[in-house]
């Protein structure tokens, strides 16, 4: 634990001993002490309340809309649980970030995927649009909201209303499947608009040609190729035209400084990171760090060309291969195993080679970001952005605002880091209320939608039994694969 973590510990030790030895005077002010978190009620805002839940038309619409959502996502979150614990039980998953406990919770911070600024600007976005909108709809279905108010732990982390219970009970079941759905209607919505502010703004970033590992003194790792004899250069097809036998190039470090050089004869290929084992590459002795510059005399200069010419081979052809190892170009006769009906050497690409560096290229992350999946899949993608994409903290130098942002600096990169962690939360957790266990707002509406059919002790007997369901999975996927088996 380094000492940045320490001195955070220590203080919340301290605001949680003082506020349980307070907690007699705070509780005597309307404010509520549960362990760490505080709740301070107000009834202030209540009118403003009375104000936006008088077009009640649109609200009841507004929660009919979210009856039909929380619905599919009730059957969403009960597919990927299933899917969850067929995986632990068939093939539990070795000990890694994914699986730490610590990224089960949604706290910035804390969990290693959920940077600390922008999660908990999302964080907090999330939980006052989705109580705000319980409070708002429980005034359109007539229900007494007693006070709103906010949540501390230490720090502001969201806000809630305090509808009524008794009143909300007396209600007809469709009015509180109304109220229980409008919280997670709310959340998708943000999480719409903030998503497609999010790609919106994407296309205000010009990408380059990044360095991600220097051989030289020339080259950073981090460094922004920003031109190659004069032309901007994106992606390994700009490279290529721009090359010639000697090149000027121009890079912007990652401290903002522009500096240009020149190469002779830069050395293009593909750079081999990883050997797999058992495979001819291995059987031949080719080394990791080596870079491929050509296969039967056709030249790789990038590994789209190296992807092409491999998939033209065919298994047990042999292929002499040129490569650029410890500095010197050696040549070396490969028998090509087979895979997937294609000849196989056995290298694990670590992108492409230039001049002394390995290249790779922001545009990539565009479109990664960009080009959602269809259907099931593209929900299984917006879920699991997160292990993939955090933010742009620590990659700004790899693109130029453009446009509007030209001249503002950083300020796109915190738009975008704002609108992708406010969408993507609101995204998740209203997901996670969807879940069918009380108390989570899927569990409460699923009870009152089955009581049109069933029941009060079929009905009881069955949401008991999901939650018990929800909770043990929840439970498995974090000790399954911790369990070191």
């Amino acid at each position: 634990m380094n000492l940045v973590w320490i001195d955070v510990l220590v203080v919340f030790t301290i605001y949680w001993i003082t506020i349980t030895i307070l907690k007699g005077k705070l509780e005597s002010r309307n404010v509520s002490v549960i362990g760490p978190i505080l709740l301070v009620r107000t009834k202030r805002g209540l009118n403003l309340l009375d104000a936006l839940a008088k077009n009640k038309r649109f609200w009841r619409f507004f929660g009919n809309l979210g009856i039909s959502l929380v619905l599919f996502g009730m059957f969403y979150m009960i597919f990927l649980i299933l899917i969850m614990d067929y995986v632990m039980i068939t093939s539990p998953p070795k000990p890694s970030p994914m699986t730490s406990p610590r990224n089960i919770l949604l706290i910035p911070g804390l969990n290693q995927f959920i940077p600390f600024v922008w999660g908990l600007i999302g964080l907090i976005v999330t939980l006052i649009v989705h109580e705000f909108s319980h409070a708002i709809l429980s005034r359109v279905e007539d229900v007494k909201v007693k006070s709103l108010g906010v949540v501390f732990a230490l720090i502001p982390i969201g806000g809630f209303a305090e509808p009524d219970e008794k009143e909300l009970l007396k209600k007809e079941r469709k009015s509180r499947m109304r109220i229980y759905s409008a919280g997670i209607m709310a959340n998708f919505l943000i999480a719409l608009v903030s998503f497609s502010v999010f790609f919106l703004l994407l296309g205000f970033l010009k990408p380059h040609v990044i360095v991600l590992k220097s051989f030289n003194d020339l080259f950073d790792e981090g460094d922004a190729i920003l031109s190659i004899n004069g032309f901007d250069v994106e992606d390994a097809k700009d490279v290529l035209n721009a090359i010639d036998s000697k090149v000027d190039f121009v890079v912007r470090k990652k401290n903002g400084e522009i500096i240009s050089f020149e190469i002779e004869d830069p050395k293009m290929g593909v750079y081999v990171l990883e050997i797999l084992k058992g495979t001819p590459a291995e059987s031949v002795g080719l080394k990791e760090g080596s870079v491929i510059l050509s296969i039967n005399d056709i030249e790789t200069p990038n590994t789209e060309v190296f992807r092409d010419i491999m998939l033209r081979t065919k298994p047990n052809e042999v292929v002499n291969l040129k490569v650029l190892e410890d500095g010197e170009i050696k040549t070396y006769k490969v028998t090509l195993s087979e895979k997937d009906g294609h000849g196989f050497l056995g290298v694990l690409i670590g992108g492409d080679y230039l001049g002394g560096a390995v290249i790779g290229y922001s545009k990539n992350i565009i479109k990664s970001l960009t080009n959602i999946p269809k259907g099931i899949h593209g929900l299984f993608y917006l879920t699991a952005m997160p292990f993939y994409f955090r933010s742009f903290d620590g990659i700004t130098n790899y693109f130029t605002p453009k446009g509007i942002f030209k001249n503002l600096g950083d300020v796109v990169f915190y738009l975008l880091n704002t609108f992708y962690w406010v969408a993507w939360l609101n995204f998740y957790v209203g997901l996670f209320n969807c879940l069918p266990a009380i108390p989570l707002d899927g569990g409460r509406f699923l009870n009152d939608l089955l009581m049109y059919f069933m029941n009060e002790r079929f009905v009881n007997a069955i949401t008991k039994s999901l939650a018990l369901f929800v909770f043990l999975s929840i439970l498995m996927s974090i000790i399954v694969p911790n369990m070191n088996l």
